[in-house]
């Protein structure tokens, strides 16, 4: 367990590959939320197409499964290649929008554990943000008995991107905290896509995705 946790840590603090942080137990709830690509009768308008991207982009990724280092080139050159054309509806501005509350990460390229996967394991990964500055990655394997979090700061560097510095790690037991120390390593978050969608039950989500430089797909339900 102790040289596990050790690659994780090492691996989820690597510059080049920073973890934006959600989860796995989506997968089943997300197939009845995302958006319908079925087609109606109605004119398509530029929110339909980006609506009808979005759920393509979303249902695939549930489709291949969350850990991107698993599946084949061709698997994920089509996430990137859906993720490059719903890019050309992204807000402008991505890197700036208000980020609050807990985002689950519903897909990830990264060959390191900042997809969740540790060996055989595959834990649940969320993103907390505190502040307009602070927020926390986090782990969590065996309905939350082990956990890793990650503090750290980010800083709007354009309008596309983001630098990320981790500061703290906790490592967490059965509830109890087991270890705490210094996070090295830092890194930018290049927006490929940021901006709300909606269900056809009428509920928005926010659906970020960013380059780190692997492939991220994160979504925050319930947004106003």
């Amino acid at each position: 367990m102790k040289a596990s946790v050790i690659f994780f840590v090492l691996s989820a603090a690597a510059p080049a590959e920073i973890a934006p942080v959600s989860g796995f137990s989506v997968l089943p709830p997300l197939r009845s939320t995302v958006i319908s690509t079925e087609t109606n009768s109605k004119p398509t308008t530029n929110d339909d197409k980006r609506n009808d991207l979005a759920a393509k982009l979303l249902t695939t990724c549930v489709e291949y499964g969350q850990i991107g280092s698993k599946l084949s080139e061709e698997e994920r050159s089509t996430i990137d290649d859906i993720a490059a054309s719903l890019g050309q509806s992204s807000s402008p501005s991505p890197a700036k929008i208000e980020l609050s509350g807990k985002h689950e990460l519903i897909y990830s390229a990264s060959p390191s554990a900042s997809s969740g996967a540790l060996g055989p394991l595959t834990g649940k990964v969320t993103q907390s943000f505190l502040d307009e500055t602070n927020f926390i990655n986090r782990v969590e394997f065996f309905a939350g008995a082990f956990k890793i979090e990650l503090y750290a700061e980010r800083k709007v560097l354009d309008d596309t991107r983001i630098r990320v510095k981790f500061k703290e790690t906790v490592i967490s037991i059965l509830g109890n905290e087991v270890k705490r120390f210094e996070a090295k390593g830092s890194g930018i978050w290049d927006y490929v896509f940021a901006g709300s969608i909606t269900t056809p039950a009428g509920e928005k989500m926010l659906l970020r995705v960013m380059k780190t430089p692997s492939t991220f797909v994160i979504v925050q339900r319930h947004i106003n």
